[in-house]
């Protein structure tokens, strides 16, 4: 499954799917999306990592 949020895989487990593997959906960060990734992140618990190193 490509994505970066768990609620997808979660969701899909919970109809009797097995996920056996995620692959992440990489974002290079920039001025222009820096503040749209970090609120994924803290909001809606979407796996992004790398943001705090950046901008």
């Amino acid at each position: 499954l490509m994505t970066n949020n768990p609620a997808k895989y979660g969701g899909l487990e919970g109809f009797g799917l097995e996920v056996v593997e995620r692959v992440p959906l990489e974002s290079v960060p920039n001025p222009e999306n820096i503040n749209y990734l970090r609120t994924k992140r803290e909001r809606m618990g979407h796996l992004l990592e790398g943001l705090d190193d950046v901008l």
